[in-house]
């Protein structure tokens, strides 16, 4: 199921621009899509989220890393609308660590909107012992930062 789900940011017509899209893997809280011209996986994190679906999505996305190779990853939570995780249940989804030893080198990190997300997100970076993980506001400059590297 290709797809062009990406523009060139407006004042930037030279951008790289994804090719198209090859979706993985569809569960109902996280849809996983690759790019392999430029080494990408996407993770498209989709409404409320537990405990259970978060643990659930990680091991998806590890399984991906893992299985593709993919050295960058979008950890896009625009269509996160919830997140129904206590700080104890999040520190107990050691995901980050093993996604690096599968390969990954390079992890963007959009923000949701939800309050508790956001604190989740930021807990998760700032323990990360792996420098290349940064944090944005909007998935274009997150997709932006992910081509320059």
């Amino acid at each position: 199921m290709p797809s062009r789900l990406f523009a060139p940011h407006p004042g930037h017509s030279s951008a790289p621009q994804l090719s198209d899209l090859q979706l993985l893997q569809e569960l109902p809280h996280l849809r996983l899509l690759s790019d392999a011209a430029t080494e990408l996986l996407w993770a498209d994190w989709r409404g409320p989220q537990t405990a259970a679906t978060v643990q659930e999505g990680a091991e998806a996305v590890l399984a991906a890393v893992q299985a593709g190779g993919y050295t960058k990853l979008l950890n896009d939570n625009t269509h996160l609308t919830a997140m129904n995780v206590t700080a104890q249940e999040w520190d107990s989804i050691q995901v980050l660590p093993r996604l690096f030893s599968a390969g990954l080198q390079y992890l963007a990190w959009v923000y949701p909107s939800d309050p508790r997300g956001r604190c989740h997100t930021d807990s998760s970076v700032n323990r990360s012992p792996w420098p290349l993980v940064l944090t944005f506001e909007e998935r274009q400059m997150a997709l932006e930062w992910l081509w320059e590297h």
